[in-house]
């Protein structure tokens, strides 16, 4: 019976230790923007994206932010993910004189594949991550009763990083990028299509095809509170850089903002306000909104976790 007994506790402990532990999560994401450049054009963007996770040991939730389980937890991983947008709308087609004559329906679809990883060197203080992606461009007009297919482009795009973490909590990486032809899904379900697309168009400008990368994140606690600093720059044929904070309110939940611009002639800020809500440890929702000149984006997604 004392034996018995012995089992009984062991198990008990054992089931509440990983109560709260995982090892893969998927991510879904739909985001709407609204574009408009003028009376006469304006045009739509719908994205969605799934991507997901598998940690290669179960992830301890502990008593820090439940966003930032993994992070905390230097838990390794490798990734999968996908994102579709489509832009639609409508621009004026003029004669010569300059007057108009009909309004031209467009459409272009992005489709975008990648995988990546992270992995933190055990008992050190090393990482390297690392992403190859690629996305596919089609674009095509109606006008006059005419349609057509004014552009098809297919292209590879690439990341590697590697960082070091002086304390806990605090990463600082460097890396290279080459984003000329292809843009990550995995980016752009966390940041937003307008922010990731912006900024590798930005980056890579007419000639460069690489760019160097620079970004630190920062999990601390401040006030009581535990909060998430991250700052990320492109060093290519233009410089973009992004700032974000978030604030835990509690364990499972989160407000933050983001502001991006760069150093491109006519540049405008993109600002971001999200919220994430943990309803239990494996399932959380998030709202976003970003906008910039001219546009504004709506987002939702949801996490599970298993």
């Amino acid at each position: 019976m004392k034996k018995l007994s012995l089992v009984t506790a062991l198990l008990l402990s054992f089931i509440g230790f990983h109560a709260n532990a995982y090892q893969a999560e998927v991510n879904g994401a739909y985001e709407y923007t609204y574009i408009k450049d003028s009376e006469l054009d304006s045009h739509r963007v719908n994205t969605v994206s799934l991507n997901g996770k598998y940690y290669f040991n179960p992830v301890q939730t502990r008593n820090s932010p439940l966003a930032e389980a993994a992070f905390l937890d230097k838990a390794s991983n490798i990734g999968l993910g996908y994102t579709y947008a489509k832009e639609s709308g409508k621009y004026p087609l003029a004669n010569i004189s300059g007057m108009p004559l009909a309004n031209v329906d467009f459409k272009q679809e992005f489709n975008a594949l990648g995988i990546n990883g992270e992995f933190f060197i055990p008992n050190s203080q090393f990482y390297i991550a690392g992403s190859l992606h690629r996305t596919e461009i089609d674009a095509t007009a109606k006008a006059l009763g005419y349609s057509y297919k004014y552009a098809s482009n297919d292209g590879t795009g690439y990341a590697f990083e590697a960082g070091f973490l002086p304390t806990n909590g605090l990463l600082l990486a460097i890396g290279v990028a080459d984003l000329s032809e292809s843009f990550d899904p995995i980016q752009a379900a966390k940041y937003g299509f307008i922010t990731t697309y912006s900024n590798a168009a930005i980056v890579s400008g007419e000639d460069d095809d690489k760019a160097v990368t620079l970004r630190a994140k920062y999990v601390t606690q401040v006030g009581g509170y535990y909060t998430n600093f991250e700052a990320q720059s492109y060093f290519g044929d233009e410089t973009t850089y992004r700032f974000a904070a978030d604030l835990y309110l509690d364990p499972t939940l989160s407000v933050g903002v983001s502001i991006a611009d760069s150093t491109a002639d006519d540049s405008d800020s993109i600002f971001n306000i999200r919220a994430q809500k943990f309803f239990t440890p494996e399932f959380a929702l998030g709202v976003g909104y970003t906008t910039i000149d001219g546009a504004n984006s709506y987002g939702i997604n949801g996490t599970f976790r298993f």
